[in-house]
């Protein structure tokens, strides 16, 4: 008897397990993309630096991808910047994932 409750415990149990993970892996592919506007800019202190976008209303994203380098040359100027929502850094910023970008303007 106590032997036909274990297994009834442990198949019960191994059934939530189950359906508790199902969902777990759709959630890792699914960032947000996004479009926004702003000025770039570089900050950090060697040689610890990131490349980073303010947009008009004060919020900042920290700029990553394989774009990174490229962007460091448009500092001070306005662009769009394209890309997914990833994470936060270790400073606490969003980033987001480059995809593209283009020039908006010198200011």
């Amino acid at each position: 008897m106590r032997r036909r409750i274990f297994k009834a415990c442990i198949t019960f149990v191994m059934l939530l397990f189950f359906l508790g993970n199902l969902g777990a892996g759709s959630m890792k592919g699914d960032k947000e993309e996004l479009e926004v506007t702003g000025r770039i800019y570089v900050t950090g202190n060697e040689p610890f630096t990131q490349v980073a976008i303010e947009l008009d209303d004060g919020k900042v994203f920290a700029l990553t991808g394989e774009h990174e380098k490229d962007l460091r040359r448009f500092q001070g100027k306005r662009l769009t910047v394209k890309g997914k929502l990833g994470g936060k850094t270790k400073r606490g910023i969003e980033e987001i994932e480059v995809k593209s970008y283009m020039v908006t303007g010198p200011k």
